[in-house]
């Protein structure tokens, strides 16, 4: 796999969080789908550095490529391109490093989907999960075209893993 800085990595780990994502991905969009999202910020020889929210909050971490290959053919990863280039993507992801996780946002999609509420601002950017860093990293980093407060007409606290993966500002 040929890795590019802005893609989209799409990851489903096996823990009880992806789970229950996967199932609410199922009842909302009639599929599996992915739990988690990362943005590619730097690529290597032999090695990719990602940003992602994660339990211990924003962070970038380095996976080697061979593994993230393996995952990428076992299909627990995909990667997905913007449409749209993008400039200065690490920096941009950069500046939220350090932020806790959201973990109240999950309960406001969760809340959201079942009342129907598409405006629920929780914690905005002092705290994220994994979807919302990413579409804030890509707003940014298209100069505001990549807009999925926009696209789904929804907070970026709401932002799930599948929106980022269905948008039409990513390659098929």
């Amino acid at each position: 796999m040929k890795y590019k800085v802005g893609m989209c990595i799409f990851i489903n780990w096996d823990n009880w969080c992806v789970k229950l994502i996967r199932l609410f991905n199922r009842i909302k969009y009639g599929e599996k789908g992915f739990g988690h999202v990362g943005i590619i910020t730097k690529v290597e020889k032999n090695r990719v550095q990602i940003h992602e929210a994660v339990n211990k909050g924003f962070t970038k971490s380095w996976y080697p490529k061979d593994f993230l290959d393996k995952r990428i053919e076992e299909g627990t990863i995909e990667v997905k391109e913007t449409k749209i280039k993008l400039k200065n993507v690490e920096i941009n992801a950069d500046k939220y490093l350090g932020r806790p996780y959201a973990w109240f946002d999950l309960i406001g999609i969760i809340i959201s989907f079942l009342t129907g509420c598409r405006l629920i601002k929780i914690t905005g950017a002092s705290k994220l999960i994994c979807s919302e860093a990413v579409a804030r990293i890509l707003y940014d980093s298209s100069n505001k075209k990549i807009n999925f407060e926009k696209e789904y007409w929804k907070d970026y606290d709401l932002i799930t893993p599948m929106d980022i993966y269905l948008s039409r500002s990513l390659k098929w």
